[in-house]
């Protein structure tokens, strides 16, 4: 008989271990979300909340690529692109600063299997015939959208081996390249067409 008191005044004794643990978290839960309210109220900083540019655009770019032979589709590939270094300035330029009339429109293409490097101001090796050469794509954008894309397509007017990297220039010849992409290399056919389209993507 004993040990069943005791038993049973062990468990109240547990119970009320328990009630007094959900009393404090009652107690203090409330207490810290009026603390987060009141810092934000009163314009406080929080730890680790994000810093004044947390809402900055960040540019991307994301290229497909497909090439068509006698009507049937017989390569297709997507990647993201590079931004480059000058492609930054370029944009902040153009939407901030003393902007040309200049547009990032034109494309070229290239055989050269180095990887894309931010600081890359030219394309090496770039293709400059056989239908592959430098071009302006078409452009277009949905109004309301932070997006937009420019799409190519060329002809090969001859055989060419493993084209396998991409840019995209403000000029018909030098000018500055915006981005750079490689894709997995293709070879061509005299008639095969090759379609490129770049979507570039503000980060809004």
């Amino acid at each position: 008989m004993n040990l069943n008191i005791h038993l049973n005044n062990a468990g109240i004794y547990l119970r009320g271990m328990e009630i007094r643990k959900r009393s404090i978290l009652m107690i203090t839960a409330p207490a810290f979300a009026a603390f987060l309210v009141g810092a934000l109220l009163l314009g406080g900083s929080l730890p680790n909340t994000a810093d004044k540019f947390g809402e900055t655009m960040k540019p991307t770019g994301y290229v497909t690529l497909s090439v068509v032979r006698d009507g049937n589709e017989i390569y297709h590939y997507e990647d993201h692109n590079l931004i480059t270094d000058a492609g930054k300035d370029f944009i902040s330029t153009e939407l901030g600063g003393t902007g040309t009339t200049a547009s990032a429109q034109y494309i070229a293409l290239t055989s050269d299997a180095t990887a894309p490097a931010a600081t890359d101001t030219t394309l090496a090796g770039e293709i400059g015939a056989s239908g592959l050469q430098r071009a302006i794509g078409a452009y277009s954008h949905t109004v309301g959208t932070d997006n937009w894309t420019i799409s190519k397509t060329f002809t090969a007017t001859g055989s060419l081996t493993a084209v396998q990297k991409a840019g995209l220039f403000t000029a018909s010849s030098a000018g500055t390249m915006m981005a750079e992409n490689t894709f997995a290399s293709v070879n061509l056919a005299n008639g095969d067409q090759l379609t490129i389209t770049w979507t570039i993507d503000l980060g809004l």
